[in-house]
C-alpha cells in the first residue's frame, strides 16, 4: 500500500472523469470499473453501490453527502483527502490479464475482499481527526469514509491489479448518535 495526499483542488476529479464516469479512454483505451463505496463508515452514512460524482465531491470539499454546510471552519490550504493504493503481486495481474474469465472473477474478488478488510483495519486501529485550535486536539474517529476505483493496468499499459482508495477528510465523530461528520484532518496511519 502506498499514500498519496490528493491535491487541495480538483483532487477527485483524475477518478471521476478518468475512471468513475468513463469520460476518457483509460489507459488502453477501455474504461475501468466504476468507484465503489467502501467501508463500514460508508455504510453508516448510506454510501453504497456506485460512487456518485457529486457526493464524492462534496465530501473531499467538506460538506455533507447531499451538499450541505457541515458549519466547520475550513482552511484554504486543508487537504481534500487521500489517495490509498493497493497493489496486487504481479504473479495475480498476469494470472488475471491472460486468464479465463472464471479466473478474473476469482482475483478481482480476493483482491477487492482484501482491500475492504485493510481499510476496516485501519479505521479501527489508525483512524484519528484533529480538533480545536490548530488541530491541537488528536481524537479517535469511527472510520474512514472511501471510494474505491479498481485499474487493471500500469500508467505504462502493463498488467497491474491495483485499487485506489480515495478517503475523505472528513470523518464522523466517536460520539455517533446520527450526529452528521466532523470535518477533522484525518491521517491514515496517523
Amino acid at each position: 500500500m502506498s499514500i498519496g495526499r490528493l491535491g487541495t483542488t480538483g483532487g477527485a476529479e483524475y477518478y471521476l472523469d478518468k475512471v468513475a464516469n468513463n469520460v476518457d479512454d483509460y489507459y488502453l483505451g477501455r474504461g475501468e470499473a466504476r468507484g465503489q463505496w467502501i467501508g463500514a463508515a460508508s455504510k453508516r452514512l448510506d454510501l453504497v453501490g456506485d460512487v456518485d460524482a457529486g457526493t464524492l465531491r462534496n465530501l473531499l470539499a467538506g460538506r455533507s453527502a447531499s451538499g450541505d454546510d457541515l458549519g466547520a471552519r475550513l482552511s484554504k490550504d486543508r487537504r481534500p483527502g487521500y489517495d490509498l493504493t493497493f497493489s496486487a503481486p504481479k504473479s495475480a495481474s498476469l494470472l488475471w490479464a491472460f486468464g479465463t474469465e472464471e479466473v478474473r472473477d476469482a482475483i478481482s474478488v480476493a483482491h477487492d475482499r482484501a482491500v475492504e478488510r485493510v481499510l476496516d483495519h485501519l479505521s479501527a486501529e489508525a483512524c484519528y481527526a484533529r480538533r480545536g485550535a490548530g488541530g491541537s486536539q488528536l481524537i479517535e474517529a469511527e472510520g474512514f469514509i472511501a471510494a474505491a476505483f479498481r485499474h487493471r493496468t500500469s500508467r505504462a499499459g502493463d498488467p497491474q491489479i491495483h485499487t485506489h482508495v480515495v478517503v475523505a477528510n472528513l470523518v464522523q465523530a466517536p460520539t455517533g448518535g446520527g450526529r452528521p461528520p466532523t470535518v477533522a484532518t484525518s491521517t491514515p496511519g496517523r
